[in-house]
């Protein structure tokens, strides 16, 4: 059974999690890398198969638009952006037009890439959470029984936290850092704090120390919940009953553990459905939205088509890595293989996990792909006059990112151009194999069936005593300028017959 009907099965049967609210959150603090989709995916995956058992379920993402910047992507400038450092995303200019502020704009890009690939979930902003005043009472709870959150802290991390330390950060009403702030003191109605000078490395708070009420209003934002307080909070205030997240949250000891014992001893909320899932790692490598490491989300979609891109996370278990590299050379072929694969065993009703990752790969409407290997239709569109050919196999959207490939991807050895001169290369050809030319040059051009073609030419070389490298290098050295190539039948035939000929006579000299 597919890991997410399976998790259906097992929310449906508990009786627990009513009414079906599946959730999944992120900080948008730059550029979203592709790792953070598996998220999107997997918690679209779990609602989905909720749904198709027959059962009504929602389906939220929370941009956390209130976490403060705690690093400069690589791609923004510094001078520009240091000074916004300890500041929450959505007080914090938008790097392009048209957009509210950063957080806006880099959750715009995010969105845009997920919806695209086939998840629909309704947006939610945390700073509305708080100006609407939807966190008001719960603030209250936590700060109420801070001795409690203390406790739950010290069990779990092993260490002493001071009777000062309160789970809230306030957003300082000189310099509007809120990374620098600690809350000192709770009268049941004010928060004590400072903006510290030296809290984080990263930036500087400015001395400033005052009183004020944690709570938000329309025109107002106060602070913000210390974020793994938070986490079950939010839960509360939306209703989320399932929600799951990368494993390092999900580990012992981890951010789950302590919003689990939150939601037990002082919020009185359900833990929702737990789904752990692992990471998408690019060439071994973990990424990062803040540090600009990895290929962002909105790359892929250059990279691959929508149904490529949920297909790679659909087809691999929750639990299981996933790494993608695709200038490792053959990743990204042997991924459109293996989704021909699966479109073969759900349209021929072979493999029945393997057509229910086909069927949850797709977005909207089922379509046969194409039949023809990518790794064939690289090398169709570098050749001449392949039009046709492609628009005959119904391979023009693909071929788009066959030509993203070639451009970005393939290794040199897979490159080639028809010279338009002879090539040098040309020159180390041996008198057996110019001899194989000029014979071959009386026919290649009257075969169109490219199996017969490349039949002929093998037999010729035979004939003649060469090997079957010697026979082909032949070509290709006269044509492309290199020892090897793509099928040469493919090639010839997407020549002018008149180059071919010519060719031909001027190699066999």
């Amino acid at each position: 059974m597919f890991w997410a009907d399976k998790v259906a099965s097992e929310i449906i049967s508990s009786g627990k999690y009513k009414p079906y609210w599946v959730d999944d959150m992120k900080t948008p603090s730059g550029r979203v890398h592709v790792g953070a989709l598996r998220g999107v995916v997997v918690h679209d995956l779990v609602y989905k198969a909720l749904k198709n058992k027959g059962v009504k379920a929602k389906f939220t993402y929370v941009f956390e638009d209130h976490d403060p910047m705690d690093d400069i992507p690589s791609y923004l400038s510094r001078e520009k952006y240091e000074k916004y450092l300890g500041m929450p995303l959505f007080k914090i200019p938008s790097p392009g037009p048209g957009f509210e502020n950063y957080a806006r704009f880099y959750a715009s890009e995010f969105e845009k890439v997920f919806r695209t690939i086939g998840c629909e979930p309704e947006i939610i902003w945390t700073k509305d959470l708080y100006t609407s005043g939807r966190m008001n009472d719960p603030i209250k709870e936590v700060l109420d029984q801070a001795s409690e959150v203390r406790k739950i802290y010290e069990e779990l991390y092993d260490r002493k936290l001071s009777n000062n330390w309160y789970p809230f950060q306030v957003y300082c009403e000189n310099c509007g850092k809120v990374s620098t702030t600690s809350v000192t003191n709770w009268d049941g109605k004010e928060v004590t704090y400072e903006c510290a000078l030296d809290k984080v490395k990263y930036t500087k708070g400015c001395g400033t120390k005052g009183k004020i009420s944690p709570f938000s209003s329309k025109d107002n934002i106060a602070g913000k919940l210390s974020w793994k307080v938070e986490w079950p909070v939010k839960w509360r205030v939306i209703g989320i009953t399932v929600e799951g997240a990368g494993k390092d949250h999900m580990s012992s000891g981890g951010s789950h553990d302590l919003a689990k014992l939150v939601c037990e001893r002082v919020i009185n909320y359900p833990v929702p459905y737990p789904i752990a899932y692992e990471w998408i790692l690019v060439g071994g490598r973990k990424m990062s939205s803040s540090r600009g490491v990895g290929v962002s989300a909105k790359e892929m979609l250059e990279i691959l088509p929508p149904e490529l891109i949920r297909f790679l996370i659909v087809r691999i278990k929750v639990n299981t890595q996933i790494n993608f590299d695709p200038s490792a050379q053959d990743t990204i072929s042997n991924l459109f293989d293996d989704y021909q694969r699966a479109a073969s065993a759900y349209f021929n009703k072979t493999d029945q996990d393997l057509a229910r990752i086909f069927e949850m790969s797709q977005i909207g409407k089922v379509d046969k792909p194409p039949k023809v290997r990518f790794s064939v239709l690289a090398q169709w569109v570098q050749m001449p006059n392949m039009e046709d050919e492609i628009k005959k196999e119904g391979l023009e959207r693909w071929a788009k990112y066959a030509r993203v490939w070639v451009e970005r991807f393939a290794p040199e050895d897979q490159k080639f151009t028809v010279q338009r001169e002879l090539p040098e290369e040309a020159k180390t050809l041996t008198e057996k194999q110019k001899n194989f030319l000029m014979k071959a040059s009386r026919f290649v051009v009257s075969v169109k069936d490219p199996t017969e073609l490349q039949t002929k030419i093998y037999d010729l070389g035979k004939e003649l005593n060469l090997s079957s490298n010697e026979t082909f290098e032949a070509f290709y050295k006269s044509l492309i300028g290199k020892d090897h190539g793509p099928k040469l039948a493919w090639l010839l035939l997407s020549l002018d017959k008149k180059f071919v000929i010519k060719r031909l006579e001027e190699a066999s000299k």
